[in-house]
């Protein structure tokens, strides 16, 4: 029988990606500033200058990214833990922090992790703490870097492998190959950090050993187990069972495959609710085959002995069904897979896709699957593990020359991208210096990451690339032609420029200004005007992919400071003796504070303060005053007006008019006008219960009169045509007065729209 070791990281990350971060939320959100992803794709983010021997990866529901790695120091392999957050910033230093450095042994062994419902890391490993004896032990480690179990750890016994698992009731399960009995063993530990159960449980098909359990939390405090009972050499056969929180198994080992697996391999989990999905692949006669089966609660299988073929061609001559990785969304109807194909002899490789009812596991694109890409000298190989955004795959691969892709399809398996596949990391490497480690994960609502290990010099090191859901890598931000990022003008300018990767990506981009400790506005070109002193960033964020920007960060100096920014808007809820006025205030980054003038003439003569008084930094702030006592049937001017250290702004004019004492306001006519806005020639559109005799007026911003008074019968449904095309741009007041009410309305005349 043909066998190969897999070029993959372990489904541990499959299983926390398909149980704690099973799916994307797809709400844009703005991109975060001076984000630290590295958008050259020769480069990346190095994960720590340590020589890293294995790997692995999990996503945390924050938007952060878990690694665990062994790291060569000397002849020993050293445990260590690196967490990055979603804007790509080492969050536990250059190196990460040392979890165990008990001696390893001469070679690594295979660990495994998961995340607790607090984003804690769980490590499983083993060591030889007790000379010349594998121990299987593990730790939890916080987000700062704490070892939350003691900084040895809690041991568990004999050992190797162990292959821990979060459970709903904030402990956590553990199985592991215990060295006397060379089975698996299961071990609780709680959520006080201790071993719950005396005497570990013991997993036996009859007297049967059992080897590779991977276990997966379901509700109430169950977990499901997948294994492999061991058959000849490394050969195995699948099982799975369940227990509840005692321990006590609720039903027996059940066997989900009647093909060779094996026992070097970690393959594909995933649960919703009760129900257990495992994605595999298996060996019969001299090919491979790939399966998702369903373990009901109970521990039936209702798809049949193996599940449901990923592709039912399967003959000798077919192709091979390899390295398998699947997913679910909550509440889907669906599971998806993906799948590297191989041809016979295994020499090219390619990857199809394929999605399950997972109600019965019927296939939804034919039972050939879809290709994505085909096998081919190219040799496309999946890697990490599947992601899923709006229901729909997002994941990793790479080619011949070890070059990593990451793409994504739709629903119906068809690219969403440009170019159909983005390039994340461009280095090359031979057959004897190749990539490996490889995992994929979320980083946050709008961002997965990939991580690898690769020989860029003398030794083997952990790099991590960060890619968008839409498909950027970055956005890089700088001055045109490389000036100091700095104004040292009074209200000088900075010109940036901004680059988009990949270069095949939509180059747009907006711009907008961050304010630090200083002042600045920037132009649509990204033309920077100095403020005040200080520091801000200028931001440049994709039009294409509005959740990923770039950031640069500007000194500004001899910035003597920008008046405030005023607006005058229309005034609103007027009657016989009240209203209130409106406006808006940009500080420009002073503390500004603003007050309205108001009166009967365009020399005003009252003030009142603005609500709120006073505002400060550099957004804009709506602003009002309530005004009372004043007299019927007459109109008012008014404006804002503010002040800062930098100097006094004062808004344009604006009229009101109030309404008539004792008027009957219980039906008063309304009138519409368009177009809005206009270049002097507009209509108004009168409407009314009854037929009126009335006075149309018209005002400018300084309260002259320039249109009527126009007596006229208002009947119910009438038109006026107005023509103001001699008069300048403004804002105009609009005055309808009838013996028993005032209707009053401002219109903007822009006659250079």
């Amino acid at each position: 029988m043909k066998t190969m070791l897999p070029k993959q990281v372990s489904p541990v990350i499959s299983r926390v990606f398909s149980t704690v971060v099973i799916f994307f939320v797809l709400s844009f959100l703005p991109g975060t500033i001076h984000a630290q992803w590295n958008p050259n794709t020769a480069v990346n983010i190095q994960i720590s200058s340590l020589t890293v021997a294995d790997m692995q990866q999990a996503a945390t529901t924050d938007g952060k990214t878990w690694i665990a790695f062994y790291a060569q120091v000397g002849s020993n392999y050293n445990m260590m833990a690196q967490l990055i957050d979603a804007d790509g910033y080492k969050l536990l230093g250059n190196d990460g922090v040392l979890v165990n450095s008990h001696t390893s042994g001469s070679a690594t062994y295979v660990f495994n992790i998961c995340l607790d419902a607090s984003n804690n890391l769980i490590i499983g490993m083993q060591d030889e703490r007790e000379a010349g004896n594998m121990q299987a032990v593990t730790y939890k480690v916080s987000q700062t870097g704490a070892m939350l179990w003691g900084a040895d750890g809690l041991v568990l016994g004999g050992g190797l492998a162990p292959y821990p698992a979060s459970l709903s009731t904030g402990e956590c399960i553990i199985a592991w190959n215990e060295t006397n009995s060379n089975t698996l063993k299961l071990q609780k530990i709680t959520t006080g950090g201790t071993l719950a159960w005396t005497t570990p449980i013991s997993v036996l098909v009859g007297s049967t050993r059992t080897t590779r359990g991977q276990l997966i939390g379901i509700s109430g405090g169950k977990f499901s187990i997948v294994f492999q009972k061991s058959a000849s050499g490394v050969y195995t056969s699948l099982y799975a069972q369940a227990f509840d929180n005692s321990g006590t198994a609720l039903y027996a080992p059940v066997q989900i495959c009647n093909e060779t697996t094996a026992a070097y391999r970690y393959y594909s989990l995933a649960a919703e609710g009760d129900t257990t999905y495992y994605g595999y692949y298996s060996s019969t006669g001299n090919r491979f085959n790939s399966y998702l089966q369903r373990i009901n609660p109970d521990g039936t299988i209702p798809w049949g002995m193996n599940g449901s073929n990923f592709n039912t061609s399967t003959g000798t001559n077919n192709s091979y069904q390899m390295t398998t990785n699947i997913n679910i969304t909550p509440g889907s109807n669906y599971v998806w897979s993906v799948c590297t194909f191989s041809d016979p002899n295994q020499t090219v490789y390619g990857i199809y896709i394929q999605k399950f009812l997972k109600t019965t596991g019927a296939r939804q694109f034919t039972n050939t699957a879809k290709v994505v890409y085909p096998i081919g000298s190219n040799m496309y190989t999946q890697a990490g593990a599947l992601a899923l955004v709006n229901d729909a795959p997002m994941f990793m691969y790479y080619t011949s020359n070890y070059k990593i892709y990451a793409t994504r399809l739709d629903e119906t398996g068809n690219f969403v991208w440009p170019g159909n596949q983005v390039e994340i990391s461009s280095t090359t490497a031979t057959g004897g210096n190749g990539k490996m480690r490889y995992g994929f994960t979320p980083v946050g609502p709008n961002k997965c990451a990939g991580t690898w290990t690769e020989k860029r010099g003398s030794n083997y090191n952990g790099y991590a690339q960060g890619i968008s859901i839409g498909g950027l890598t970055g956005v890089a931000v700088a001055t045109q032609g490389g000036v100091p990022a700095q104004i040292t003008t009074d209200q000088g300018t900075l010109q940036l420029v901004a680059t988009v990767y990949p270069s095949t990506a939509n180059q747009a981009v907006t711009w907008s200004i961050v304010q630090g400790t200083g002042g600045a506005s920037i132009d649509a070109n990204g033309l920077v005007t100095g403020i005040s002193n200080g520091t801000v960033y200028g931001v440049a964020t994709s039009v294409q992919d509005t959740t990923v920007s770039g950031s640069i960060l500007i000194t500004l100096t001899n910035q003597s400071g920008v008046a405030p920014t005023v607006v005058t808007l229309p005034a609103s809820d007027f009657t016989s003796s009240t209203a209130v006025i409106n406006g808006t205030v940009n500080a420009n980054n002073f503390s500004a504070d603003v007050i309205f003038d108001y009166g009967t003439s365009v020399f005003y003569g009252q003030t009142v303060p603005g609500n709120p008084p006073t505002v400060t930094g550099t957004s804009t702030t709506s602003v009002s005053a309530d005004l009372s006592g004043l007299t019927p049937n007459t109109l008012y001017h008014y404006r804002i007006r503010a002040t800062s250290a930098a100097g006094t702004s004062n808004g344009a004019g604006l009229t009101f008019l109030t309404g008539g004492v004792g008027v009957n306001d219980k039906n008063p006519p309304t009138f519409d006008i368009y177009p809005v806005p206009n270049d002097g020639l507009f209509n108004i559109s009168f409407s009314s219960d009854q037929e009126l005799s009335c006075k149309l007026e018209i005002y400018n911003s300084l309260g002259v009169r320039v249109y009527g008074a126009k007596t006229m019968a208002l009947s119910r449904n009438r038109v006026e045509q107005v023509d103001l095309r001699t008069l300048p741009s403004g804002v105009y007041t609009i005055i309808l007065r009838t013996a028993d009410s005032n209707v009053v309305r401002n219109v903007m005349v822009n006659r250079y729209r």
